[in-house]
């Protein structure tokens, strides 16, 4: 389950603004290929403490969800899952993205919308996405669709990160709520993650949905 959706889960996200800001200090040709093991170092992490993968329709949408009392936040399966070594390899600036600003500018967020016992038991949506020839035919809808039935058996909300616009609306639709929004890489990249002077950054929307 894992590598298919890694093989899926890496051409979805190439031009991913977040994804492009995290690995923005490589050349193109290289943060395609760092993409691939960044993806496998995080989805091993989170397998490897609680998440679950979930795929509808063989493959056409699929991502890593973490179940209410799970937290990918575990500093001693990082090495066995890969992630330091990826991180080191990419260069600090990643990890330095990834480990520090971009968690802890989401962890507020979460806190002020979460009651105190929401804060664990919810489910998280890691990362999701649809496979790039089969875009545009509901299959990242039905896929939420199945992770809100869960959710509704035992009364979790749902949180997300939102990337692009098309993303926010899709969620919007699903009955996702807005809680607030961050901007990250500000004077450093453009909205799509590369680099520019003076850049405007890229823009990540928190989201909630409640059964």
């Amino acid at each position: 389950l894992l590598e298919r959706t890694v093989q899926i889960l890496t051409p979805a996200f190439e031009d991913d603004p977040v994804y492009n800001w995290l690995l923005c200090d490589l050349p193109e040709p290289k943060r395609k290929a760092m993409l691939q093991k960044l993806l496998s170092g995080f989805l091993t992490q989170g397998s490897l403490n609680g998440g679950i993968f979930i795929q509808a329709e063989n493959f056409a949408s699929c991502g890593l969800f973490m179940p209410p009392n799970t937290s990918m936040e575990n500093v001693w399966t990082l090495p066995s899952a890969g992630i330091f070594t990826a991180l080191w390899e990419i260069g600090i600036g990643c990890f330095k993205r990834a480990m520090v600003e971009y968690n802890g500018s989401v962890e507020p967020l979460m806190k002020k919308a979460f009651t105190k016992t929401e804060q664990k038991e919810h489910w998280y949506v890691f990362i999701m996405a649809t496979d790039v020839d089969r875009r545009r035919k509901g299959h990242a809808s039905k896929l939420l669709a199945h992770l809100q039935d869960r959710a509704r058996e035992g009364k979790h909300p749902i949180w997300l990160e939102a990337t692009t616009d098309a993303s926010r609306e899709l969620y919007l639709k699903l009955g996702f709520e807005v809680v607030g929004d961050i901007v990250l890489g500000k004077g450093e990249v453009r909205d799509d993650g590369l680099l520019k002077d003076d850049g405007e950054g890229i823009t990540i929307w928190s989201m909630l949905w409640r059964p």
